[in-house]
């Protein structure tokens, strides 16, 4: 049934937060530590860098948005920020990181390496450029197998 929910709400929300300068991260149900069913919806601006007013409101306005839709379940909202240390995934995400530095763990060595660290140059349809202290590094995004920021 939550997987249903989800799979609903998931093009609306997209589409409700797109046109209002922002993305959706990620989206799940889960329960706290008091049963409560909660549904966590990660947003963030399309660059990057949602504040904590921003996740109130939208909070405000997803919640009485699913109301007028009508979820026969009860649960509660809770919309927040996917935190700077979020796993980059999406040509998306790398985009929004471009000219930080990041980490990457391969699925396979290349150059030599099975981990990268250095700054994200550019980000191509299927690839970001990374400069490391000794050279530039094009990595296809399949061989990626987990990325992230780093923060210093």
């Amino acid at each position: 049934m939550q997987e249903d929910i989800l799979l609903k709400k998931k093009p609306v929300l997209e589409a409700h937060l797109g046109k209002l300068g922002f993305c959706l991260v990620d989206m799940r149900f889960y329960k706290n530590h008091f049963g409560q069913r909660i549904l966590e919806v990660l947003a963030d601006r399309i660059e990057g860098g949602i504040t904590l007013d921003e996740c109130s409101r939208l909070n405000k306005e997803l919640g009485s948005m699913f109301e007028e839709e009508g979820m026969e379940e009860r649960y509660t909202l809770d919309v927040s920020s996917p935190g700077m240390d979020r796993p980059l995934m999406t040509l998306a995400d790398f985009r929004r990181v471009r000219g930080r530095e990041l980490r990457l763990f391969l699925k396979e060595k290349q150059d030599g390496k099975i981990e990268i660290q250095g700054t994200l140059e550019s980000v191509g349809d299927n690839q970001i450029t990374v400069k490391t202290e000794d050279t530039t590094i094009q990595v296809s995004l399949d061989k990626i197998n987990k990325a992230k920021q780093v923060i210093a």
